[in-house]
């Protein structure tokens, strides 16, 4: 008599790597916007009579964009608590035991940072 396993665990992992990718992916497209973003305003800050109209504009648009990105993410997270939410609770009633990993965005992003840090200073003659 073989124990039937569930896909319970799977979902949990598959809603994870979904809700995880959606953080780390939002990051992403928000840097890429920033960077795109901080163009024009560069210019625009650099023409004197209308600097400081463009520098308030800079701002407002800075929280706006942000606000956009932090509300993708936080839907995703309620979203992957919802799913968990509604699966049952204990994987190893169903005799599969828990991941041994969790991805740490934090740890990843210092880590590129460093790499990025290194890369620049190996660059210089």
């Amino acid at each position: 008599m073989s124990r039937k396993k569930s896909l319970e665990p799977h979902l949990r992992g598959i809603v994870d790597l979904v809700s995880a990718t959606l953080d780390e992916g939002t990051r992403q497209v928000e840097g890429v916007h920033r960077r795109i973003a901080d163009i024009p305003f560069s210019v625009l800050k650099k023409i004197r009579p209308i600097a400081p109209i463009s520098s308030a504009v800079h701002m407002v648009e800075k929280k706006i964009t942000h606000s956009a990105y932090d509300t993708v993410r936080l839907v995703a997270k309620v979203g992957a608590q919802a799913v968990h939410n509604v699966l049952p609770t204990d994987p190893s009633s169903q005799g599969i035991s828990k991941p041994d990993y969790k991805i740490d965005h934090d740890s990843l992003r210092k880590r590129k940072t460093e790499q990025k840090a290194g890369q620049k200073t190996k660059k210089k003659p």
